[in-house]
C-alpha cells in the first residue's frame, strides 16, 4: 500500500485519479514489485480504475466487461458514454440485458431500481451493485471498494493475467471525456445533429446527443459520440470512441469546427 496516511494537501498526487501525473507513482510500484495489478481510488473511494501487471492503465470498459464475466448479472445498466466493449457484449446461453441511463449517481440508480438490475457500471470509475449481487440487500449503492474486491477476485480467476485479457479486445480509441466552454449549448447540440444526421446509422436523445457511424465507404471503421450540455456551466461534455485513431483525430476537428463556425 502507498500513500496510506492521510493528508488533505494531496503530496503524492492529487485525488483526482485521472489527472495528468495521478498515475506515475501506482505504475511505477506495480512493475517494481511486478503485481498482478495495482488499485486506486478518488478520495472519497466511490471511484477506483486499476492498473494491469505491465503497468498500464485499464480501460473502465474493459474493468466492466470483466466483472459481467466474473458476476453473471442478468441485467446491467450503462450510461450514454459506456462503449462498444460492453455495448456488444453477449455471453453464450444468457440472457444478458443491457439498460441505457443518463449520466449520473441519480439517474444510474433510478434506473436500476426500475428494471431491477444487478450492476451498474460508469466510465466515470463508478459501480453499483444491486441487490441480487451475493444475495445481499445492496440498496443499488456504488462503491470502489467492493468493485476493487470483485475485480481482484475475478483477476484470480481469469487463466491469465489482466494485461492478457485486456489485449484479448480488438483496440478502441477514445477521447475521453472533453469540456468545451460555448454559450448556448442546447443551440449548439441542435446544429450538430442537423449537421449529422443524415450520416448516422443511429441517433439518440437521452441524454445530449449520441450518435454512431458505421460508413459503408471504410469497412470495420466506425465511431460514435455523445455531447451533452453541463446543467450547471455554460459548456459541453463530449466523449468520442472509434475503432481507428485517425476517426478519432478527424471526427474530433469536424466537432471543433462545427462548434466554433
Amino acid at each position: 500500500m502507498i500513500n496510506e496516511k492521510s493528508d488533505g494537501n494531496f503530496p503524492a498526487h492529487g485525488p483526482n485519479p485521472l489527472k495528468p501525473n495521478a498515475l506515475k507513482q501506482l505504475q511505477n510500484e506495480v512493475k517494481k514489485h511486478k503485481a498482478t495489478l495495482g488499485i486506486i481510488f478518488d478520495a472519497d473511494g466511490d471511484r477506483v480504475f486499476f492498473i494491469d501487471n505491465r503497468g498500464r492503465f485499464v480501460d473502465p470498459d474493459v474493468i466492466s466487461r470483466l466483472l459481467i464475466w466474473h458476476l453473471k448479472p442478468k441485467k446491467v445498466v450503462i450510461d450514454v458514454r459506456t462503449g462498444w466493449l460492453v455495448r456488444k457484449f453477449k455471453i453464450k446461453n444468457s440472457k444478458l440485458k443491457i439498460h441505457e441511463s443518463s449520466v449520473g449517481h441519480y439517474f444510474i440508480k433510478k434506473l436500476m431500481r426500475k428494471t431491477n438490475a444487478d450492476l451498474g457500471v460508469e466510465r466515470s470509475g463508478h459501480y453499483y451493485f444491486g441487490p441480487n449481487i451475493h444475495n445481499q440487500k445492496n440498496l443499488y449503492f456504488d462503491s470502489g471498494i467492493l468493485a476493487a474486491i470483485e475485480t481482484i477476485n475475478a483477476v484470480s480467476k481469469l487463466p491469465y493475467s489482466l494485461a492478457d485479457f485486456s489485449d484479448l479486445f480488438p483496440p478502441l480509441y477514445r477521447s475521453g471525456e472533453i469540456n468545451i466552454k460555448i454559450g448556448q449549448p442546447q443551440n449548439i447540440i441542435k446544429k450538430i445533429e442537423k449537421k449529422l444526421k443524415n450520416q448516422a446509422i443511429k441517433t439518440s436523445r437521452l441524454d445530449g446527443l449520441t450518435m454512431e457511424f458505421n460508413p459503408s465507404a471504410s469497412p470495420g471503421k466506425a465511431w460514435r459520440f455523445n455531447l451533452r450540455p453541463s446543467n450547471t456551466e455554460p459548456l459541453v461534455r463530449l466523449n468520442i470512441e472509434a475503432t481507428d485513431k485517425r476517426f478519432l483525430d478527424n471526427f474530433l476537428k469536424k466537432i471543433y469546427s462545427l462548434i466554433s463556425n
